[in-house]
């Protein structure tokens, strides 16, 4: 350690004429050896230096920049109590804010509100406000806004379609804490809190015969991520294009993109020229037969599966064939459900073996459900014999064709068969006039005859009619979809209470053990608890298969690749794809990794 101590202190930089000395004496090939040497020396030392400073340089957000995106539809009613079409609820969720505000991993976090409790029993739930929290007129948010809204939804004259605010009542304790008293269990009731918050002092003096005709339905006025800085209407006076500037008092910081503009189309092929022509920079809920426009061309496709199962659902009343559980089991088996999905969604969708969604219930999904051999067996089973026309049949006398080996060859007889009335394996299936579900019954109808069934396609309606046919229950089989926004709607679906008007039991599934299950989920707040309740639901389910649920579609939004921090983990309704939009961001520096939290 001395003798190092000491060469450091004798040792000494060169002055500039030593060093022009040195030089000097170089012959000349030693010269060329220094230079290049000192050369590579010095490169290989700045290449070092930059790849450890991109090693230790992160990207983070900078607030600013702009972005266009296209919606289908015209937002006219841009306020939460009469949001109804996508368009208005678009505009709704980026303008107001909630007592509590959905996040990518489908729970919830405060947005309005600093805190909440909720009472043992599950009936009463207290929510404490923000203070400082702002309109974007100026105003502040207090309980009064709170209990305004909530009794603007639940006023008949007001006709609005939000749900589930009926069973409960809203109270004002103090000028920042509300109390919710619900006059019985409501396990959905969480979702109700992201509802946007109306300024009563803007809205206490508009009638209720001309709420739906305000102007501040168009020129809303909210507590959301962004405020609306101008709107302009086409030759019909109808809104066409909004813009919005970031709201800096948002309660959850002031969002990262300055400006976000909406602009609308009546059509999606109008929408797909104006993305592809980089007129708008992004737009959601692009069908799958266009999504192949946007792959390797400087687009980001984000997708997510939606809460939506489609299937074929059975209303045995109407056709008896359904009452036959071999039947319905050897349909679930000659069902190849990716088939479906990748001839009719471009594989864009989610085979689906259970009646609860993945963002309720983790699907299980069984590899081995697709079997036209095990299909046939149950059916031959059931006494169902195949037809000299391909079609089967039970009961009656008919001929059949019979098959058996003999060695290596196959020999073909025609028998007859003595029994009570012909039955034939045959049925209508019952649809709505759009590409995707026409698809879909196709293919169905194309794998069902390879098991001898019979399958009538001759009843494709318009959505209106489609709504009475199914209020009617005037159909042998359906193809349709169910939309489970909340866990409150696995009831209306599959309780036998539900299976008329205005129940939605499509099926009309009527199982005593699975309504028992379905009302105790209705009364237990905890959630692992709720779990083990839909596992036994969907055990039974699977017993009886009242229905043939195939594939849940994928949401798809097409963004450019200069957008970043999208998650789309867990949507529920298109809407909440803006839920984390104050996140997102445009533009973006480098820094180190130690300076990405300053």
């Amino acid at each position: 350690m001395y003798k190092f101590i000491s060469f450091i202190k004798e040792f000494q930089i060169p002055k500039k004429q030593e060093l022009i000395n040195a030089l000097a004496s170089f012959s000349k090939k030693e010269f060329y050896i220094f230079v290049s040497t000192t050369t590579v020396a010095l490169i290989s030392m700045l290449i070092i230096l930059n790849l450890l400073n991109n090693k230790l340089l992160v990207d983070v957000p900078t607030r600013g920049g702009s972005i266009t995106e296209g919606i289908i539809g015209m937002p006219t009613l841009v306020n939460p109590v009469l949001a109804l079409s996508d368009a208005d609820k678009d505009l709704a969720s980026l303008v107001y804010s909630g007592l509590m505000r959905r996040q990518t991993d489908g729970t919830f976090t405060p947005d309005l509100a600093e805190s909440y409790t909720v009472s043992p029993d599950g009936l009463i739930y207290t929510f404490i406000l923000k203070k400082g929290s702002k309109f974007q007129d100026g105003y502040p948010v207090t309980a009064d806004d709170v209990i305004f809204t909530i009794d603007k939804i639940k006023d008949p004259l007001i006709k609005s379609p939000r749900m589930g605010w009926n069973v409960v009542t809203a109270t004002k304790k103090d000028d920042y804490t509300v109390v919710f008293t619900l006059n019985k269990s409501y396990i959905s009731f969480m979702d109700n809190t992201t509802i946007g918050i109306l300024p009563s002092h803007i809205w206490k003096d508009v009638k209720d015969t001309e709420f739906s005709i305000s102007p501040y339905n168009i020129k809303a006025i909210g507590s959301g991520p962004y405020k609306i800085k101008s709107v302009t209407k086409n030759k019909d006076g109808i809104p066409q294009e909004y813009i919005l500037k970031s709201f800096s008092d948002f309660t959850l910081g002031s969002p990262n993109i300055k400006n976000v503009t909406i602009r609308s189309f009546s059509n999606e092929k109008d929408l797909i020229k104006e993305l592809l022509s980089h007129s708008i920079d992004q737009a959601g809920n692009i069908s799958a037969i266009n999504a192949s426009n946007f792959v390797n061309k400087n687009f980001n496709i984000h997708t997510t599966t939606l809460p939506r199962i489609f299937g074929m659902f059975y209303n045995s009343s109407n056709n008896k064939i359904f009452a036959d559980s071999n039947v319905v089991k050897a349909f679930n088996y000659a069902l190849n459900k990716q088939e479906i999905i990748d001839k009719v969604l471009y594989g864009y969708g989610t085979v689906v073996e259970s009646p609860i969604p993945g963002t309720i219930l983790k699907n299980e999904i069984n590899d081995s459900t697709f079997s036209i051999d095990k299909a046939n067996e149950l059916l031959e089973k059931s006494g169902w014999i195949l037809g000299i026309d391909g079609v089967r049949v039970k009961g009656g006398t008919t001929t059949v064709t019979k098959t058996k080996k003999v060695g290596k060859k196959t020999i073909t007889t025609k028998v007859k068969v003595a029994g009570g009335t012909v039955t034939k394996l045959e049925f209508s299936l019952t649809t709505g006039d759009t590409p995707e579900l026409r698809g879909a019954t196709l293919v169905i109808k194309d794998q069902l005859e390879k098991i001898g069934a019979k399958v009538n396609i001759e009843k494709v309606y318009e959505m209106g009619p489609l709504n009475q046919v199914i209020r009617n229950r005037e159909y042998e089989a359906l193809f349709f979809g169910q939309i489970i926004n909340h866990e409150s709607d696995l009831y209306s679906f599959w309780h036998s209470s539900q299976t008329k008007d205005p129940g939605l039991n499509i099926s009309m599934y009527n199982n005593p053990k699975v309504d028992k299950v379905l009302d105790d989920a209705q009364k237990t707040i905890n959630v692992e608890d709720r779990i083990s309740k839909y596992k036994d639901f969907v055990g039974e389910f699977n017993k009886d298969l009242p229905s043939l649920l195939i594939y849940s579609p994928k949401y798809l939004y097409v963004t450019s690749n200069e957008l970043n921090n999208i998650n789309l983990n867990t949507l529920i309704n298109p809407s909440d794809r803006f839920a984390s939009i104050y996140t997102w961001y445009a533009n973006k520096d480098h820094v180190w990794k130690i300076f990405s939290n300053k």
